[in-house]
């Protein structure tokens, strides 16, 4: 049961990264930062608008997914407007 819950948080996780590329960069994470940011968004513990806000940061953010996405396959599910 956690691992869905995990695998599910993951997949939201994925959504505001994929989104965040359309915005302006609104916040710029220094590095000492990367790991507590990344740990606490693993773990939930943090709004999804600041994930938002934070995956704006596109050097964060290609460090995020180098380390938790690439490799890894997310079923995508596309909805067409027909």
């Amino acid at each position: 049961m956690v691992t869905t819950q995990y695998s599910n948080h993951l997949r939201n996780i994925r959504c505001l990264f994929e989104n965040a590329k359309d915005f302006v960069v609104t916040r710029k994470v220094d590095t000492y930062e990367y790991e507590s940011l990344e740990k606490m968004i693993l773990e939930d513990n943090i709004r999804y608008s600041e994930v938002m806000e934070i995956f704006t940061d596109k050097t964060y953010r290609d460090w995020f997914y180098d380390r938790n996405f690439r490799g890894k396959e997310f079923n995508i599910t596309r909805f067409s407007s027909d």
